[in-house]
């Protein structure tokens, strides 16, 4: 009876491992219907492209360019490219090769309200383009009209109807380009006034020049340049279309071209100006012509500030007006003072006007400002993404001073607070959800206060100084609280438009940590690395960060870049004494002395009006010092400092703080993790993310992301907690989900659903758990699919 009692009891675990090894034939067979059923979709909705074309119509599919010589110039790309833009109509648009809009717009009927039909054919979808609607003959001479322009002075363009089946048609055009037109010589026919020595003080600098091919547009870009020019010198009233560029085609394939003065001219443009007077009007009303003409105005430096009810102390415009009294007339230092204006930030509008002093050369200038009102109340909602413990979803109340003691100084007191909401995962916490909240006063000053030198770089931006006082508390359910007290002192300035430049030498934090539970606690005493990262620690620092960003929502491609180095405790620490237990201290609080870098780039790539591609890549890494190792535990990065993984804004298929260090996880007997408090020196992840919105109110996403933190030394015993290249890769959590936002125009709120692909704790040859993924099990949904919830976009 036992023997057979065992034997059954075998047999039933046999049963259950053949059963495990026929589910991924199951899946496998289950993954083929549906990739059958989408093929068979798709044969449907190839079918159906044409059901919406009228009788004796056909569906335009787009056009082809033939170019009959065999050898093609070297911009040929670039030549073809222009060639197909200038075509029309376009063609369906179509994702991965398949005309999306078109089909949803066959899909629907002609709408008789705001339904179903009405949301296909007239949001989502796009109707057929017809042939009917194809002018070839017009397109050819657009086509010709393009070569000509580029030298092809003898070309041909000729085209042929290709019909497809019963129902497409196509367009084919064939170039006959002939020899292409080269620039033989390049003359300047002026004479001998002061516009005319300017012209010639500037021809090295011409675009035109002996060899290259014939092009319309870079004889334009050349009249452009030399207004350009000549609107630096003092030329106000000169425009480009008073210069006149002569072609003579007489010889065997080239040009000589004669770039000249067009006659009768007037006086004006050929006139040099400088200035009379420049006056500044502080609160002018666009409803009304406001100027108080007889008010009296104030002199300072080389222009004069018309200020009735005394709201700007002139300080104010010491570095923003680079036009000055007497001087010659730049059309830069004109554009240089109206951004200047602009960008102090207190004016609403700007506005120039120019008129000539009778029978001379001089200009009035005079500057019309529009004043923002003084004080503003401001709600924000943001979601970002934070490489510290601080939660990134965040709602803000700001009160603003925008002229705070007269100097065009922004006044900010702020209020706000976030949180970090994610449903799911395998834990045995009450809740991993953080919640903050922040004060702050800060002033930002529109000028540069230095101790040593005055800085005012001759660009259109306003270099800013500014000064806050801040509060952060960090609330971890279950945990602890982090309350970190912050003063900086520092400068902001704009490179060019798309660069940033943060440098803030006078970075002081001080943590304090409170309410910590007695689970925190007891983790505190098992491990003196967590104990010493949070701590009650003074921070007296500098840090840096230059950020580019040329986002675009008309771009194709746009990039996102930021680079960040901290540092702390350099100064302090070379001053400071040690106390006797070697450890360096101010006002009783240990000192931390660490660098910190960080880098995050960014590459935002539209594939459609609706549709994008995201992707995103971060990389940091902190080196704490200053202690002896062979007498004190070796230091670690403050907690505020150091790098988590995990949550709504990094790997999302993984609880906030829950991951990592490298292949580690504390976790209690039963597999459940313990604390979700994981931190770490370094950190690498990746994202990737296609967005569609279909509508202005939703958008859909799917994602993967992947990454992990690390150490940068442990105890001989947590070497897995460690980084290390020749197993970090090995090391790497991947997760991947679906996500819903809802744009509501004021705020964005997110829903994303995770689970993970890769978990770096299991062992080796175990980490990819694809093949474990059920979505009927709900076990499996418990133990691994986590709900994101936040405000804004991840990255």
């Amino acid at each position: 009876m036992t023997s057979s009692g065992k034997y059954s009891a075998g047999k039933k675990k046999k049963r259950n491992r053949s059963a495990c090894a026929r589910k991924p034939n199951s899946d496998m067979k289950t993954f083929a219907r549906y990739l059958l059923l989408m093929g068979l979709l798709a044969v449907w909705a190839a079918c159906s492209t044409t059901r919406t074309v009228p009788e004796g119509d056909r569906l335009y599919t787009g056009h082809e360019i033939k170019w009959t010589e065999k050898k093609k110039p070297k911009d040929y790309s670039d030549l073809k490219s222009a060639m197909d833009s200038r075509v029309r109509p376009t063609p369906n648009r179509k994702f991965l090769g398949m005309p999306f809009k078109l089909w949803l717009y066959n899909l629907g009927k002609e709408p008789k309200g705001k339904g179903l039909n009405y949301l296909l054919r007239k949001k989502w979808g796009e109707p057929p383009v017809l042939l009917s609607q194809l002018n070839a003959d017009r397109n050819d001479d657009i086509l010709n009209s393009y070569l000509e322009d580029n030298g092809y002075f003898q070309s041909e363009v000729t085209h042929e109807i290709k019909n497809k089946g019963k129902k497409k048609a196509s367009v084919e055009f064939t170039a006959t380009p002939n020899h292409r037109y080269t620039i033989h010589r390049v003359r300047f026919d002026t004479d001998t006034g002061v516009l005319a020595r300017e012209i010639m003080k500037n021809t090295r600098r011409t675009l035109l020049k002996p060899g290259d091919n014939f092009s319309l547009d870079r004889i334009k870009a050349e009249r452009e340049r030399i207004h350009d020019h000549l609107k630096e010198e003092g030329f106000y009233y000169f425009t480009p279309d008073y210069m006149l560029v002569q072609i003579d085609s007489t010889l065997k394939g080239q040009v000589d071209l004669y770039v000249r003065l067009k006659p009768n001219t007037p006086a004006t443009a050929i006139r040099q100006y400088w200035m009379k007077e420049v006056e500044l009007y502080t609160n002018y009303d666009l409803t009304k012509d406001s100027v108080q003409r007889n008010t009296p105005g104030v002199k300072y430096q080389n222009f004069t500030i018309i200020d009735p009810d005394s709201l700007y102390k002139p300080i104010v415009f010491d570095r923003s007006v680079f036009l000055q009294r007497d001087s010659l007339y730049r059309i830069s230092s004109h554009n240089i003072t109206l951004q200047r204006l602009v960008n102090l930030g207190t004016f609403k509008f700007v506005r120039g006007n120019f008129r000539p002093v009778r029978d001379s050369a001089l200009l009035f200038a005079r500057f019309f400002l529009t004043p923002y009102p003084k004080r503003s109340l401001q709600f924000e909602v943001s979601g970002t993404s934070k490489s510290n413990g601080f939660v990134g979803s965040q709602v803000k109340i700001s009160a603003r001073n925008r002229n705070f003691q007269r100097k065009a100084n922004l006044l900010e007191i702020n209020l706000g607070g976030g949180f970090e909401t994610q449903v799911g995962g395998k834990t045995t916490q009450l809740s991993t959800n953080a919640y903050s909240a922040n004060a702050e006063v800060a002033i930002t000053m529109p000028r540069f206060y230095t101790p040593i030198i005055k800085f005012n770089p001759r660009t259109p931006y306003v270099p800013k100084t500014r000064f806050s006082l801040g509060y952060e508390l960090l609330n971890r359910p279950n945990l602890y609280n982090l309350n970190a007290f912050t003063g900086l002192y520092g400068y902001l300035w704009k490179q060019t438009r798309y660069i940033d430049h943060q440098l803030f030498p006078v970075a002081i934090t001080y943590v304090l940590p409170g309410n910590e539970s007695e689970e925190f606690l007891k983790q505190k005493k098992q491990d003196p690395a967590l104990a010493q990262s949070i701590s009650k620690q003074f921070i007296l620092g500098s840090n840096y960060t230059l950020t580019f960003n040329n986002q675009s929502p008309a771009k194709y491609h746009s990039f996102f870049g930021l680079f960040n180095i901290d540092l702390a405790g350099n100064l302090a620490g070379l001053v400071v004494p040690k106390s006797g237990d070697g450890v360096k201290r101010i006002f009783n609080n240990e000192i931390s002395q660490y660098i910190r870098v960080n880098v995050d780039g960014r590459h935002y790539w539209r594939l459609g009006d609706n549709l994008r591609w995201v992707n995103r890549l971060f990389a940091g890494y902190g080196f704490a010092y200053g202690k002896n190792p062979d007498t004190l535990p070796p230091p670690t990065l403050p907690f505020v400092k150091q790098f988590f993984t995990g949550g709504s804004n990094s790997i999302r298929a993984f609880r906030a703080r829950a991951l990592g260090p490298g292949s580690y996880r504390d976790t209690l007997p039963d597999g459940n993790l313990l604390l979700a408090n994981a931190a770490g020196d370094i950190k690498l992840e990746f994202n990737t993310e296609l967005r569609y919105k279909p509508n202005n109110l939703l958008e859909l996403a799917a994602f993967v992301d992947a990454g992990n933190i690390w150490l940068g030394k442990a105890p001989d015993t947590a070497q897995a907690k460690v980084f290390a290249f020749n197993r970090f890769v090995k090391e790497i959590a991947v997760g991947a989900g679906l996500g819903l936002r809802i744009d509501a125009s004021i705020l964005l709120v997110r829903f994303d659903i995770a689970f993970p692909l890769r978990k770096p704790w299991l062992p080796q040859g175990e980490r990819w758990v694809i093949n474990q993924i059920a979505f009927g099990d709900g076990k499996w949904r418990k133990e691994n699919l986590i709900l994101n919830i936040a405000i804004g976009y991840p990255f």
